[in-house]
């Protein structure tokens, strides 16, 4: 009898753990499924920076919604030298990035409502939960990849050239 009681003890706990694995493997790949799909859906664009010397052409995703926003580029492992992705908000306000499940370093510029950059964080620490702020009101957030504001010689009072600061027609 105990040493049925214990071979369906050790039965139990087989089939619990094989349950919990298979529960946890689909929830997993539903959820990177959903990730995968959010990252396609990302509507694109096409923006210059001018600095004091050039100008540069980049192909950027849109985070235009709370969802996209919140999203960004996590879970990605690259991105293309020239591509980026420009967060768009509804007014300039103090703005807040982190790089919780972003896997790649960023430089981050943050944008008045002009087109201006108004501070520049260099290389971020992919993962971090730093908060990295704006120092200012910011209408927009444009994410590159990290090291290359100082390779194109891209600083703070550059112009971001696209259509949501008005300043397409020069």
């Amino acid at each position: 009898m105990i040493l049925v009681n214990t071979l369906g003890s050790t039965l139990n706990r087989i089939l619990m753990s094989k349950l919990y694995t298979f529960v946890l493997a689909l929830v997993l790949s539903v959820t990177f499924a959903h990730l995968a799909s959010a990252q396609a859906t990302f509507p694109k664009g096409e923006l210059s920076i001018q600095t004091a010397e050039n100008l540069y052409d980049f192909d950027v995703e849109l985070a235009l919604d709370d969802e996209h926003r919140a999203f960004g580029l996590m879970y990605r492992n690259s991105l293309p030298e020239m591509n980026g992705m420009l967060f768009i908000y509804d007014r300039e306000r103090e703005l807040a990035m982190w790089m919780k499940n972003t896997f790649i370093p960023l430089d981050i510029l943050f944008i008045d409502d002009e087109g201006k950059i108004i501070t520049i964080a260099k290389s971020t620490q992919p993962r971090s939960l730093d908060r990295i702020s704006s120092k200012g009101l910011a209408k927009a957030v444009l994410e590159l990849n990290g090291g290359l504001t100082d390779k194109l010689g891209i600083m703070v009072g550059d112009e971001i050239i696209y259509e949501t600061f008005g300043n397409t027609e020069k």
